[in-house]
């Protein structure tokens, strides 16, 4: 298998731990550079905190599921979470904050590893999701459509709740995690598990010549999208190839945090639609000049030479002066 494969699925030695130790680095971070920007914090508030900014989901969305947590199952998570906070504060020199924040090298093992997390996340939240409620579809559709969409998405988000509040974390729009959670629990979910649905096999029936030769490319010769573990690799494969793409880009060495290529893609059909509507105005407004017909054009024309032949019609005519001119020289 390719090593790209290799590494966006999980795929190699320690993966967890790495993983985990570059989602506590990034939350360690997040709160070294925001609140305790001064170092002034109390070491137990910015350990509590940092735990949290970097698995609040993992520490809160199995409750959706009523599933014990990881954190509370799984003793790498909390211990990556003690040796991240000790890198990025207890170093002597800063060393390890400044490895991680200034250096290139740091700060793309970071971003790297963190959304590697993230995509095993969202895969692994979908597929519980999905087993839970696989029995119990709507009338609707085959499979359970909203729920191993939406959990992946929640897993995602939770931080962002937690730290700003409903409105102040929604209050200028969507934010980058929930474009994220809901573009690849989606893509996921239908490719993975919609075995009989029109969602799913559209997809994959779309997207089977590039999956193909995708899955030849990284080392699978034998890819059959009929066959689950097929399906299911090469998602994860999308998925993880995608975010973690993304997270490099959003380093401020390349497009930078506020990067979205979901918004680019918006405003782009907005300006296009955009510009549709403003020609089909002037298209519009070009006929009603031209042609008199409906309120736009007679609008468009009042002021202008809109009267009839000879005058008539209008106390404002060439005719009427022309007979006031000769009854004032009669008069007279």
């Amino acid at each position: 298998m390719n090593p790209l494969f290799h590494l966006v699925t999980m795929d190699y030695p320690y993966a967890l731990e790495s993983a985990c130790l570059a989602m506590s680095i990034q939350g360690s971070l997040s709160v070294r550079n925001g609140p305790n920007r001064k170092n002034t914090m109390n070491w137990f508030h910015a350990f509590v905190r940092s735990t949290l900014t970097a698995y609040a989901g993992a520490t809160f969305a199995n409750v959706f599921m009523g599933r014990p947590t990881s954190m509370l199952s799984n003793d790498v998570f909390f211990g990556s979470c003690i040796l991240g906070y000790a890198l990025i504060n207890c170093l002597p020199f800063d060393a390890g904050y400044r490895l991680f924040n200034d250096t290139f090298p740091g700060m793309l093992f970071v971003s790297t590893l963190s959304q590697v997390f993230r995509a095993g996340g969202i895969c692994g939240f979908s597929d519980a999701a999905h087993d839970a409620f696989e029995s119990m579809p709507s009338s609707y559709y085959p499979i359970p459509l909203f729920g191993p969409i939406l959990l992946p998405t929640i897993l995602g988000n939770v931080g962002g709740f937690l730290w700003h509040g409903f409105d102040g974390y929604l209050g200028d729009g969507m934010p980058w995690l929930f474009q994220q959670g809901i573009s690849c629990s989606t893509f996921y979910h239908l490719y993975a598990h919609d075995e009989s649905g029109i969602l799913g096999t559209t997809l994959r029936a779309a997207l089977r010549p590039m999956a193909m030769r995708i899955m030849h490319v990284v080392g699978t010769k034998d890819y059959d999208d009929d066959i689950d573990d097929s399906r299911v690799a090469f998602a994860r494969f999308v998925i993880g190839t995608f975010m973690v793409m993304m997270s490099i880009l959003h380093m401020p060495h390349f497009l930078g945090p506020n990067f979205s290529p979901f918004v680019s893609l918006y405003c782009m059909i907005v300006d296009i639609l955009g510009g549709f509507k403003m020609n089909g105005r002037r298209r519009r407004r070009g006929r009603g000049m031209i042609s008199g017909r409906g309120e736009r054009g007679t609008n468009v024309n009042v002021g202008r030479a809109v009267h009839p032949p000879n005058g008539g019609g209008g106390g404002g005519g060439v005719g009427d002066k022309m007979r006031r001119k000769e009854k004032k020289e009669k008069n007279q």
